[in-house]
């Protein structure tokens, strides 16, 4: 029995042995990886999507994907605009912390004020962190948007500039980082969100410019060479959003989805980050690899997996292989649900699988398909307005996003109900007084809608639009409206205001309920672009009406 009990007592204390040489292996292997992280340069690519990296020749990022840590699945805020964005990685926080919800958004001009604030009035930045932890610390910014100065405190760094254009910015990082090898920089570049708007997301214009933002990061990482602090830097390279079209603001995958890539002393080579990242992420990151205390305010998490000395996290639930959607033909483009309007006896309807593998099923009456759905074999044809939804199915279970399509059919005799007027005004910021313009054109068109009016072979920008028409009420009951536009809108039932979506801002939808009896009804929208993407859909719901379009079938032009 006593050898016994030896025996236990030498095991336990072998045991005990182990376990401390384990955790001090660990702890001196996280002191060594902060150690060797004495500089942090996060570089920030408005508008640059994970698939412009992907379709564009980018040898610098390429390099630092293979030789760092890197998502192409982060995930930006809502909405997916600059200033919210902007401010939610550099605050790690989201926009019901820092209060920053649009790009209308000043110091001491919005409405939803911060949860915990500065002596300054503002949510802690990571520059707040630096200045108030390692005051000794040399921190610099160097933006190409002026917006993005707004969004910190100057008094935080000792270096704040706005480059004024891509070259300019990096210049003036590069001369920074040479002149005071900080201990955190900032660089904004805002050139790609600018072809975006211009050219068009995933357009040859658009890939060129990501192309030049790699040729400008490899300056900037070089810099750091030349003066000697390469080995002990960190690089995080992302984005505030992606974009879709000539715009962003929604919540499509093109928009909301970001890369993330880690890259130098600290970090793991070749390490794909498997779990989830976040725009809130990217401060609590930098604190993490510069041992700063983050506050209790920021929600956002470090990505410790991919740091040295640290093990892959164990994952419960996992993201899984992207199964696309279907494509329902014919396509309406950005934004708009496929369909259209269509003067005609009947319509083809074609669905794709632009997957290898599942099938499609699809349902007519606007509901969730389900295993039991109709399964796509081959064009149909339809003869009314309705909502067609369809979904890929694996193995018996729904593995795709939702596709939807709105089909408008009316008769080929039927009078354009939507009377237009068309205005153009100076730096529209909202929509206008507009008896206060002229109309430079009316008309009738077939439904609510700016294609007709608003495209390349007008004036797009500074340019303002109302619609009117009289929408028929076959049952009586709670109705819904929604405007979904870039940039503003208003939509009016009976002269009374319903959705207010007015403002710059990207395409976001807004909605606004009310009651109407059986009859036809006095429909208004007001629609402005101030500049850049644009795009207008008006939709209602109601009972047994499911969401969609406003149908053409319903609308009329006189009461």
């Amino acid at each position: 029995m006593v050898d016994s009990a030896v025996n236990r007592i030498t095991i336990g204390r072998i045991a005990m042995t182990i376990g401390t040489l384990f955790l001090w292996s660990c702890s001196s292997k996280q002191q060594e990886t902060k150690e060797s992280t004495q500089h942090v340069v996060v570089i920030g690519v408005d508008g640059m999507s994970p698939d412009g990296i992907k379709k564009a020749n980018t040898p610098m990022l390429d390099s630092m994907i293979k030789n760092g840590a890197a998502t192409m699945h982060a995930r930006s805020v809502l909405p997916s605009s600059s200033s919210p964005n902007w401010a939610s990685m550099i605050m790690g926080a989201d926009t019901e912390q820092h209060g920053i919800t649009s790009n209308g958004w000043e110091k001491f001009d919005h409405r939803l004020p911060p949860v915990v604030a500065t002596n300054e009035g503002t949510f802690p930045t990571i520059f707040t962190l630096f200045k108030d932890q390692h005051p000794e610390a040399h921190i610099g910014a160097i933006y190409d948007w002026d917006g993005f100065g707004r969004l910190f405190e100057k008094n935080d760094v000792d270096f704040d500039i706005n480059g004024d254009h891509e070259d300019g910015t990096t210049n003036e990082a590069v001369r920074y980082i040479k002149k005071h090898k900080p201990e955190f920089t900032f660089v904004h570049l805002d050139h790609v969100d600018h072809v975006g708007h211009s050219m068009g997301h995933g357009s040859l214009e658009y890939y060129s410019s990501i192309e030049k933002a790699d040729s400008l990061i490899a300056e900037i990482v070089d810099a750091t060479k030349k003066v000697g602090m390469f080995e002990n830097t960190m690089f995080i390279v992302s984005a505030d959003h992606g974009g879709l079209g000539f715009g962003h603001g929604g919540e499509s995958p093109a928009e909301m989805t970001i890369p993330f890539i880690l890259y130098g002393a600290g970090v793991k080579s070749g390490y794909q980050i498997e779990e989830t990242v976040y725009q809130i992420d990217n401060a609590p990151t930098v604190a993490y690899a510069m041992g700063l205390k983050t506050p209790q305010a920021w929600i956002g998490r470090p990505v410790k997996g991919a740091f040295l000395g640290n093990e892959k996290p164990e994952l419960i639930y996992k993201r899984r292989e992207q199964t696309m959607a279907p494509k329902i033909l014919p396509d309406a483009g950005y934004f708009e649900s496929a369909g259209g309007i269509f003067k005609a006896d009947s319509v083809p309807v074609v669905i794709q699988n632009p997957n290898q593998k599942g099938e499609i099923r699809y349902t007519l009456d606007a509901s969730l398909p389900l295993i039991g759905s109709t399964k796509y074999q081959d064009t149909f044809y339809i003869k009314e307005t309705m909502v067609i939804k369809a979904a890929v199915f694996e193995e018996g279970e729904i593995r795709s996003t939702m596709a939807e399509a709105n089909f408008r059919i009316v008769p080929k005799t039927k009078k354009d109900p939507v009377k237009y007027k068309i205005y153009y005004d100076e730096k529209m910021e909202k929509l206008p007084d507009f008896s206060s313009l002229e109309i430079t054109e009316e008309g009738y068109i077939t439904e609510f809608s700016h294609k007709k009016l608003i495209n390349d072979s007008k004036k797009t920008y500074q340019v303002a639009i109302v619609l009117e028409s009289y929408l028929e009420v076959e049952r009586g009951g709670s109705y819904r409206f929604f405007t979904n536009s870039d940039d503003g809108s208003k939509l009016y039932v009976n002269d009374q205001l319903l959705v207010d979506n007015d403002g710059n801002h990207g395409v976001r939808e807004k909605s606004g309920k009310v009651e109407l009896g059986k009859g036809r009804h006095l429909i208004r929208v007001e629609f402005y672009n101030g500049g850049g993407g644009y795009h207008l859909d008006v939709k209602y719901k109601g009972t047994n009406i499911p969401k969609q379009i406003i149908p053409a079938n319903k609308l009329y032009p006189e009461k």
